[in-house]
């Protein structure tokens, strides 16, 4: 009875409103549908209509719902419906689009998260970025394609245009400065017209590369999730705190503009560093800003050191030294999702966990940008043969060194500001026990590389590759190893790895 209660626990009178809003929604979607067919529209047109029109409806739930049970269903039944019917290639009108998306999948399921996590105390946040998704979004997308002469960029597989992220961070502006003042009272909250704007300024800020580097249609996911997190932030903390946060964003911003220009960083992997640096600058401050700020300048550097005895490896690693998104988020994702825990359930274990995960990946570059100059060939750590230099899974005494050193320096830094309760001194347990995970998670990175990591023999040179496309453009013959495990999933391994034994070192050890 309880599970039932939980699952179902809502009055008849929001049930039968479920089931108008339900019958509504269907009603559209057919009459979207038909008119589709019988005069012609193309099923891009139809299907912004229905984005816009179902994201205004659910920003008005609130007003009409006591109980999240039935939202919570009807999100459910819309992401069946929408998988089944973009699977199927049917409902033109509600999904119809000229390039593969799974864009009105990831709305329901946004709607689901939001409708879950913010009900209770924050419907507010649930409005506006609903809302956010509705409008904005499709008014970005009908301005760059609308355009004769767009200023178009690509960031990921997915076109975008100038034009489209101007009109784009405007619409969030405006939606969330115009109407945050208005609607708070739903949540208990006050908030000034002045405190909106700023709010708005920043979610806008936020919002624009989330969308730039969508995929398929994730930027229906990412990106209202990314706003609801900033008010979600920004409403609950104080003055202090959003200033941290506004200057946070700031320095991300130089950060990875100075990068870019730099060329420690493609595109994409700008954008990447922007948002990651922007959530653990502007949310931890110097704290958590320092270690991984750490790592990036001195990988950076790292990797221009020796760059003309390095080029003729870059035939067989995978990626070359400018890093793109990918390498981004396998190196520093684990790192901020640490610093989402500790921003809704704060412990001072997160940091260490933190350090843990930024000291492997530091450790791994460490050992690859250094112990590719060791004077003694390298031996594969599955059978200890010698192999030649870059291949995965090569191990040097110079690069083992390497690793240790930059686990070493990771912790070090984030010793100076390291939480009260949580003991960094030099030869403190939990110092060598992070320190320790970094470390090992570097040995794993190695076996990973040396087993199942993907590997390829170019058809022309005949060379062993991490690469897919080799020389001369031939695509290259998988040989060993997971087709689809490449260089930056055992980065994220590796960096996940160092994470479990500090656990299992914390445990054992009852730190």
């Amino acid at each position: 009875m309880g599970t039932v209660n939980f699952l179902f626990g809502a009055s008849a009178q929001d049930w039968i409103r479920f089931v108008i809003f339900l019958f509504g929604l269907f009603g559209f979607i057919g009459i979207a549908e038909v008119t589709r067919s019988k005069l012609g529209w193309s099923a891009e047109v139809t299907r912004k209509l229905v984005h816009i029109l179902v994201g205004t409806l659910v920003f008005f739930t609130p007003y009409v719902f006591i109980s999240n049970r039935p939202l919570i269903w009807l999100a459910v039944l819309f992401i069946l419906i929408n998988y089944l019917s973009v699977r199927s290639d049917s409902l033109k009108g509600m999904h119809g689009t000229e390039r593969t998306s799974f864009g009105t999948v990831f709305y329901p399921v946004t709607f689901l998260v939001l409708a879950i996590t913010c009900w209770q105390n924050h419907k507010v946040i649930l409005m506006l970025s609903m809302l956010i998704l509705a409008w904005p979004d499709a008014l970005a997308a009908i301005t760059g394609e609308n355009l004769k002469h767009p200023h178009e960029y690509k960031w990921t597989s997915d076109k975008k245009s100038v034009e489209g992220s101007l009109i784009l961070f405007i619409s969030t502006f405006l939606i969330i400065a115009g109407l945050l003042p208005l609607i708070a009272h739903i949540d208990k909250l006050t908030i000034s017209p002045l405190n909106a704007v700023w709010i708005g300024a920043i979610v806008a800020l936020i919002i624009v590369p989330l969308e730039a580097l969508s995929v398929q249609g994730s930027d229906n996911f990412s990106a209202p999730l990314g706003a609801a997190f900033i008010l979600y932030y920004m409403i609950t903390h104080g003055y202090g705190d959003n200033i941290r946060l506004s200057a946070g964003i700031g320095l991300a911003l130089f950060v990875a503009v100075a990068s870019y220009r730099a060329k420690f960083l493609t595109a994409s992997g700008s954008a990447g560093t922007y948002l990651l640096a922007a959530l653990i600058f502007g949310t931890g401050g110097w704290r958590w800003a320092l270690p991984i700020l750490s790592f990036f300048v001195l990988s950076s550097i790292l990797s221009k050191i020796g760059k003309t005895y390095k080029a003729q490896f870059e035939l067989i690693f995978e990626k070359p030294s400018q890093r793109d998104l990918t390498q981004v988020l396998a190196n520093g994702g684990l790192a901020g999702c640490l610093m989402v825990a500790e921003v809704f359930f704060p412990n001072k274990l997160w940091y260490g966990l933190y350090l843990g995960a930024i000291a492997a990946v530091n450790a791994d570059t460490w050992a690859t940008e250094i112990g590719i100059f060791s004077k003694t060939p390298p031996r594969s750590i599955r059978n200890f043969r010698i192999v030649p230099r870059g291949t995965s899974g090569g191990i040097t005494l110079l690069g083992l060194l390497s690793a240790l050193a930059g686990s070493i320096v990771i912790v070090l830094v984030g010793s100076f500001s390291a939480p009260s309760g949580l003991n960094l001194a030099f030869l403190s347990p939990v110092f060598w026990t992070i320190v320790s995970g970094g470390f090992i998670a570097s040995l794993i990175d190695s076996v990973l590389g040396a087993t199942i990591q993907a590997q390829h023999r170019c058809p022309a040179c005949k060379k062993i590759t991490e690469k897919k496309i080799h020389c001369r453009g031939k695509k290259t013959e998988h040989i060993s190893g997971l087709s689809w495990l490449n260089n930056d999933c055992v980065n994220g391994l590796c960096a996940l790895s160092s994470v479990g034994f500090i656990l299992i070192g914390i445990f054992f050890l009852k730190i």
